[in-house]
């Protein structure tokens, strides 16, 4: 069966991602890229890391690569070395070690066979696989509310009707060893939310998202929520962002491998 992405590509959720670039989402992996790399990333979404890559391989290529046309067109923007190829994380268009660099951010946790597409990855990589995703468990926020801990309840049975794992970022070491990657270093990334005006734009498209996106179509489609119950979480996502002093933090790891 095709994997279901339960976040989906409404306004709400392509908004969050662009916020992302490689200084914030990809750090552990700058040290290592030369100006000459080619470089792959896979899932690689509305394309503010991708490009920010391409940046800074100026003689290398950059290619992107997600199972969305309109989105692919997107990550590629105007960016000379950057091309864009439809495709999915499993069966990787490319020859073996087609790519100094290959890259995923915030994938795995969306797929039902992890290991295959690391080793797919690991296929086409010359040099370098980095990989990284949140762990949903382990996320934080404050003051409590139960509309976001409904929220993270619904969420992880999404998930978990879906047969893939919000909670993987724990696992990740493990999964590198199962794919056979022996050396690698393991990292921590943390994004917080804590200023009130980065409480209101989370708040504010988490609101949408519940409302709006893949993950609302999925809740009610599994019957595990209802348009009302929808509609309560998101006006809690909205009033928790305006409380005083609230935060919300969210924790990945990351692993570096050597190929």
């Amino acid at each position: 069966m095709t994997d279901t992405y339960i976040h989906g590509h409404d306004e709400s959720v392509l908004a969050s991602h662009r916020w992302r670039g490689a200084e914030n989402s990809a750090g552990y992996l700058l040290p290592v890229l030369q100006e000459n790399h080619t470089l792959l990333d896979v899932g690689c979404g509305p394309g503010t890391i991708t490009r920010d890559f391409a940046q800074r391989l100026p003689r290398g290529r950059v290619v992107a690569l997600d199972r969305s046309a309109p989105i692919v067109r997107e990550a590629v923007g105007a960016i000379q070395h950057c091309s864009g190829i439809v495709g999915d994380a499993y069966t990787l268009p490319f020859p073996n070690r087609s790519f100094d660099v290959v890259h995923a951010h915030q994938v795995l946790q969306h797929l039902r066979d992890p290991e295959g597409a690391i080793g797919e990855m690991a296929r086409v990589s010359r040099h370098y696989l980095a990989f990284a995703d949140a762990d949903y468990d382990r996320m934080m926020w404050w003051p409590n509310v139960q509309e976001l801990d409904r929220w993270m309840q619904l969420y992880q049975g999404i998930a978990s009707a879906n047969h893939v794992n919000p909670n993987i970022g724990r696992q990740l070491p493990s999964l590198a060893l199962a794919c056979g990657l022996s050396r690698y270093t393991t990292h921590a990334i943390t994004w917080t939310y804590a200023t009130p005006e980065l409480c209101r734009w989370w708040g504010d498209l988490w609101a949408g998202r519940v409302l709006h996106s893949t993950f609302a179509s999925e809740a009610l489609r599994l019957g595990l929520s209802t348009h009302e119950e929808l509609a309560f979480i998101a006006r809690g996502w909205k009033a928790w962002a305006r409380q005083p002093g609230a935060m919300f933090v969210i924790p990945s790891v990351a692993i570096l491998a050597e190929n």
